[in-house]
């Protein structure tokens, strides 16, 4: 069972859909160029900005990628499903 959960996370991590991928990426650019106006004298205060622009960025892409891997996980126990249905049919049900 662990080494399914660990496949799936792996999995996961390896197929964040694109586009959510894209809007991670983008949502972190606009909060740089926002630090970057609001904090344009102040280095320390405009890294701490950045570093909160990261920090939401990595929430970001693992809510998409925990998005993805339920939908992965849904499909694997629809198949899982099938599979035994199929396997424990009776000859006499076809």
């Amino acid at each position: 069972m662990k080494i399914t959960r660990l496949t799936v996370s792996l999995l996961a991590t390896t197929l964040i859909p694109l586009s959510a991928s894209a809007n991670c990426a983008t949502e972190q650019t606009l909060c740089e160029a926002r630090c970057s106006i609001e904090h344009f004298a102040d280095k320390a205060a405009r890294l701490g900005c950045e570093s909160r622009c990261m920090a939401e960025r990595a929430a970001c892409s693992t809510s998409a990628g925990a998005q993805k891997a339920l939908e992965i996980g849904k499909q694997a126990w629809r198949d899982t499903g099938a599979f035994v249905e199929g396997f424990t049919e009776d000859d006499e049900d076809r």
